[in-house]
């Protein structure tokens, strides 16, 4: 079993993100393919976005009666939005209020969030959320007071079926930033403007209608690298793996990122 690292026997926690017009139920079925993998290393809390919505892709029939569901964009995007990349990057704070208030009750029960995991627009929390755990060590380098932002500590990330850019970031990290005296204005925009090198597994469906936006998110905003993003292109539609190898690769990746964090 792996240990949240903080010597309490406490299994790691990875939140989980789900897709718009699902929810956190619809999410924890889907997640249960890779969960026969994890389950024994691992804790997964699934999360519900704040806004309301009518059902997503592929929701319908199989979930029927199994709402209300919603969303992690508090209105809805055009499709000329979604593909010149114009749409918001503000995290809404019940969003951000929602994930520091659970790393924060995990954290006092004695457990850590060690890492996320995302599909479709759930992903766009996800890239949001890393980035705002890379500037908040970046700030700690500086020598700049952390501990309202704390939370916002991420060692890794799954993004399946990926949505389009930009990312959602978190408002109180970005407003730590533009404050920080120890940078420079440049050195300000060179860190907003850096791509995110955390470890991140990144799943695209070859048959996913929504490819180009997966693609996309990860071309503008993650650096595709050894020890950093990782790319599989599947042969699959807008879904979790459905192949028993899929899941167990993907399980395989996150105990390798965890174990070199202890």
């Amino acid at each position: 079993m792996a240990d949240s690292g903080n010597g309490t026997g406490v299994k790691p926690t990875i939140l989980a993100f789900h897709g718009s017009g699902s929810n956190a139920t619809v999410h924890t079925v889907q997640l249960a393919r890779l969960m026969r993998v994890i389950k024994s290393d691992f804790e997964v809390e699934s999360l519900e976005a704040p806004f309301p919505s009518q059902a997503g892709p592929g929701v319908l029939p199989f979930f029927e009666g199994c709402g209300p569901f919603k969303r992690w964009l508090k209105f809805p995007v055009s499709n000329n939005i979604m593909r010149d990349g114009t749409a918001t990057s503000v995290m809404e704070p019940e969003i951000q209020t929602l994930v520091r208030s659970t790393v924060q009750r995990i954290t006092a029960s004695g457990g850590k969030v060690v890492g996320l995991v995302g599909f479709s627009q759930g992903t766009k929390v996800v890239a949001g959320l890393l980035k705002g755990s890379e500037l908040r060590a970046e700030l700690v380098k500086k020598g700049e007071n952390v501990d309202d932002i704390s939370w916002c500590d991420f060692s890794f990330g799954v993004v399946v079926c990926g949505s389009f850019p930009p990312p959602l970031f978190p408002q109180d990290v970005v407003a730590k930033v533009k404050k920080a005296t120890g940078l420079s204005e440049g050195e300000k925009t060179e860190l907003m403007e850096k791509k995110i090198s955390t470890p991140a597994f990144h799943v695209v469906g070859t048959q996913d209608e929504f490819e180009w936006a997966g693609e996309a998110l990860i071309d503008g905003f993650f650096e595709v690298d050894e020890g950093k993003s990782e790319v599989r292109k599947w042969d699959m539609g807008h879904y979790y793996p459905v192949k028993a190898e899929e899941s167990e690769e993907i399980g395989q990746w996150i105990m390798s990122i965890t174990k070199q964090d202890t």
